[in-house]
């Protein structure tokens, strides 16, 4: 009789000890799962810096393939500073999402020769391009008023763009690579800081300055 009893508590104490170790290797699991989660999310949030690997799949920009697509070119640039259109970009929404507008009436938008090394655009309408780690132009006339910020993500890597200055702080939402945004902004005279604020690509020399003044070149 003592016997069996002897023998059925070991029998449970194995059991006990058995639950245990399972309900250990459980937490470890899930906490392992969650360890991995939260490193993909802030992988996905801040990509840090890029490797020259080629076309990044579209599961890691999170957009879908473009059907055809290839490796984008740099961006060429055109005269006093400002960046050609390049074709194929899909139009986002910061603001609103719209179409880029047509490339005869954007070319009327700039105002003959940049002074010194700003670009200046007299019509309201201010094109950048965005890569890593720059701005493209990243010195900028404007006349005061209603200004649109078209801007393109022409790197690898999301991007966002902030305009800080005289009474005015506004930002474009991030936005993924391949993809055209606008922002708009009624900006009086004065001098602003435009920047891509994501991570560190500011400090990685994602900035520029904005003039913003009535006094152009040749008006």
């Amino acid at each position: 009789m003592a016997l069996a009893l002897v023998a059925r508590g070991e029998g449970a104490a194995t059991q006990l000890k058995r639950i245990a170790a399972a309900a250990s290797a459980v937490a470890i699991l899930v906490l392992t799962l969650g360890l991995m989660g939260w490193m993909l999310a802030k992988l996905a949030e801040h990509p840090g810096v890029p490797r020259e690997v080629g076309e990044l799949p579209s599961w890691f920009t999170g957009e879908p393939a473009l059907r055809g697509a290839r490796a984008r070119p740099s961006a060429p640039t055109a005269a006093g500073g400002e960046v050609a259109p390049v074709p194929g970009h899909e139009a986002g929404a910061a603001v609103a999402s719209v179409k880029p507008a047509p490339s005869a009436a954007r070319a009327t938008e700039k105002t003959g020769a940049a002074e010194g090394d700003y670009a200046q655009f007299a019509g309201g309408q201010v094109e950048i391009a965005l890569l890593e780690y720059e701005m493209k132009p990243n010195k900028v006339r404007v006349k005061p008023g209603a200004v649109t910020f078209v801007l393109r993500n022409e790197g690898r890597f999301a991007h966002d763009f902030h305009v800080e200055g005289p009474g005015v702080e506004a930002h474009a939402a991030k936005f993924s690579p391949g993809r055209t945004v606008r922002l708009e902004v009624t900006l009086q005279e004065g001098e602003y800081k435009i920047s891509c604020p994501l991570s560190n690509h500011d400090q990685r020399g994602m900035h520029g300055t904005l003039i913003v003044t009535s006094k152009l070149a040749g008006k």
